[in-house]
């Protein structure tokens, strides 16, 4: 019944996400260009911190490994391997770690408060500073482990035949050759590979970070390799037409950038990954205000149980309806608005007096917020006719006491709200210096509820006993509340007063009896 354009509509967010373009991010730096995202981003938790630093402890176990395999077992290697060791199990440690020594705190305890006490593995993966230290001296301890045992470098020869040895291309060398042969150097070229492996696991780290602490490594490394004079012995690899050093360089300047252009796409993609993310968090709010917006508004044109009916719904074309057994109805009129409403110059074509109405029917909806009238609906109004029922609340099965107490309720409170109408409209004459009064009628029964309409829906009620509430009203006389003979027993067994007015002609009805409630302005 309700079209869904009252729903944000999901063309609008497309329309949206199609002005989002590459321009948020810096070409080259990769950063983003509205420095408080780019400070959001930098500070946000990185929870997957504790997988870096394990994948790290792996890749430098590997490198134990090969080193203690492949090179001789002296205390320099020992020296720098067991402490980096230490200090990588204490990081995996403490950014795995769950739980603080001191019991936990009860689940239901803010972790601000005196109480509570943060796992050491949150506030590392909380904190951009500590990650960074730990990352900073995660890799210069693995880098530095890849060449520290060159300090004590000696290398190991090839044990071979008096008689010569055979090159690869099958002539024979000599003796001095073979014994220069050595098998250790290939153990630190892949030592540093491995560091720089270290260095690039580090996801979350920014690449141009990465990249100069690869760089300074490579160069380090080769520094190194050249200053124990690896590369300078004279019978190695003389048979090949370019330098080892030269070799050396070249395969680790190929895996930094290889290391760099999957570090640089890695961080394109989280970047880009958290602005989406960002962006659809906002438009996720605008939704939710517009939603909020929107049940106000159905809230107000609609009852609160239909409203959330509709918002609830996606099958908008199907027909609301709800039966009632016991619903008081009530109309409240004002006879003579009808001989005050003048389309004169002074009025300023009606306009004035229409001012005054809509005065009159704000005052009244206000009644409608007070707690006591929470049962009562506003229906609609016509022209100076106020409409409303009391006890619409759908899917109530209760038994004979119940439906008896609810039927006393629902009638009492619209006798009260018919009396806080005329205190109100009261008020509203001694200010405007008017002399209007209410008619009012009421009745009770079965009535049928729903919503007709899908552009502009209207509620309403419809029924045997909304047409006798409305003849109530309509012969009923100005200052007084005419009830039908039902409804005043019901009253009376409630304490309210009533005089019967005896037999009155109702239209499409005949002759009915009717009773007057008495209220504190019949007098006047």
């Amino acid at each position: 019944m309700i079209e869904s354009n009252l729903l944000p509509d999901r063309n609008t967010c497309l329309e949206c996400k199609k002005s989002w373009n590459s321009e948020d991010l810096h070409p080259a730096l990769l950063w983003f260009r509205n420095r408080k995202i780019e400070n959001e981003y930098r500070s946000q938790p990185d929870a997957e911190f504790r997988c870096y630093i394990a994948f790290a402890s792996c890749v430098f176990l590997a490198m134990c490994i090969m080193q203690v395999a492949t090179i001789p077992r002296t205390i320099v290697l020992y020296g720098t391997l067991a402490p980096t060791f230490v200090v990588l199990t204490v990081f995996v440690y403490l950014c795995w770690l769950d739980g603080c020594c001191s019991p936990r705190p009860p689940s239901d305890t803010p972790a601000d408060e005196p109480g509570a006490c943060s796992p050491p593995g949150e506030v590392v993966t909380g904190s951009r500073c500590l990650r960074l230290a730990i990352f900073l001296v995660s890799v210069v301890l693995i880098s530095a482990c890849a060449a520290v045992t060159l300090v004590d470098y000696q290398p190991v020869l090839i044990p071979v035949a008096s008689e010569g040895v055979v090159r690869k291309n099958g002539t024979n060398a000599t003796e001095e050759e073979g014994e220069h042969s050595m098998e250790t150097l290939p153990t630190y070229l892949y030592s540093s590979v491995l560091s720089l492996a270290a260095i690039s696991v580090f996801l979350r780290m920014g690449f141009l970070l990465k990249l100069c602490l690869m760089v300074a490594s490579v160069i380090i490394h080769i520094i190194l390799y050249r200053y124990m004079d690896l590369f300078n012995d004279p019978h190695y690899d003389k048979f090949s037409a370019i330098p080892l050093e030269v070799k050396s360089a070249l395969v680790l300047t190929v895996v930094v950038i290889f290391f760099h252009i999957l570090d640089r796409q890695i961080e394109f993609t989280s970047r880009t990954d958290y602005l989406w993310k960002a962006k659809l968090k906002v438009e996720q709010e605008e939704v939710e205000t517009m939603r909020g917006i929107n049940k106000i508004l159905l809230e107000n044109i609609l009852p609160a149980h239909v409203a959330e009916h509709f918002l609830a719904s996606r099958d908008t074309q199907e027909l609301y309806h709800e039966r009632y057994s016991c619903i008081a109805v009530m109309f409240a009129s004002i006879p003579n608005y009808k001989e005050f409403y003048d389309e004169s110059d002074v009025n300023k074509q009606g306009l004035e007096c229409l001012r005054l109405l809509n005065e009159i029917i704000c005052e009244f909806d206000k009644l409608l917020l007070k707690p006591k009238f929470s049962c009562i609906e506003k229906i609609k109004t016509i022209g100076s006719t106020y409409m409303l029922a009391s006890g619409l609340r759908p899917g109530e099965e209760e038994n004979s006491t119940e439906a008896s107490r609810k039927e006393e309720h629902i009638i009492v409170a619209l006798v009260d709200f018919a009396v806080s109408l005329m205190t109100s409209l009261d008020q509203i004459n001694r200010d405007a210096f008017q002399r209007f009064k209410l008619r009012v009628g009421l009745n009770h029964g079965a009535v049928i509820a729903g919503v007709v309409g899908a552009q502009k829906p209207q509620y309403d009620i419809w029924g045997n006993t909304v047409n006798v509430a409305s003849r109530m009203d309509s012969c009923g006389i100005m200052g007084r509340i005419q009830v039908t003979e039902e409804t005043a027993k019901i009253l009376m067994n409630a304490g309210y007063p009533c005089e019967c007015r005896g037999m009155t002609y109702v239209k499409g009805k005949g002759n009915l009896t009717t009773y007057f409630v008495k209220t504190p302005f019949d007098d006047k």
